[in-house]
């Protein structure tokens, strides 16, 4: 359905006398929508203003903390969010859904106390499929790692980090283990 406050932007017709529209360009809360006429169906079809899109976040909001080991895995979820440009990161869930279709980049980095028996271990996941591992061990201080992909995501698309099993990971004041994402360009 279309949004009821919206305000035409531009209107084009077809070449008989009475206005048959082929085109009808929408604005909606800053973005444009364009709307594609066929036969009597009605299609979105493409946003055409690009979406400004890009958040940061760290794992904790106040103190200090370590998650895991758990036997399985478990996402994530930042709620130190310093940066949400379009909104596109929960802080509740830790999920992170495309508003548009197009190309993005995702950096994590995580952090955790070293450990002879568990890494310290997450995995950048999209729709449910592992794309790139985050690892590192080592038997005492601190060990940290990241890893960086550019996705194709669809609009709905989500994106999220999952702490790896029998992993230990932390965070503290000092923010080391942190999530962000921006839209480079839309598709």
């Amino acid at each position: 359905t279309i949004p009821t406050t919206y305000k035409v932007v531009k209107l084009i017709c077809c070449s008989s006398q009475y206005c048959c529209p082929l085109l009808i360009i929408i604005s909606f809360q800053r973005t444009q929508i364009c709307l594609y006429f066929s036969s009597a169906e009605i299609q979105i079809i493409y946003c055409l203003s690009v979406k400004r899109v890009a958040f940061s976040a760290s794992l904790l909001d106040l103190g200090s903390n370590t998650f895991g080991p758990f036997n399985t895995f478990t996402t994530l979820v930042f709620r130190n969010v310093v940066t949400n440009i379009g909104n596109a990161y929960n802080r509740n869930s830790g999920f992170f859904v495309a508003p548009v279709k197009g190309a993005y980049h995702f950096e994590f980095y995580i952090c955790g106390p070293g450990s002879p028996s568990h890494l310290v271990s997450a995995v950048l996941v999209r729709n449910g499929e592992h794309i790139f591992i985050a690892t590192e061990t080592q038997p005492s201080h601190l060990a940290a790692a990241g890893n960086a992909a550019t996705l194709l995501l669809e609009v709905g698309d989500v994106v999220f980090i999952r702490q790896y099993e029998n992993s230990r990971i932390s965070d503290s004041q000092n923010r080391h283990t942190t999530f962000s994402g921006h839209l480079l360009f839309t598709m």
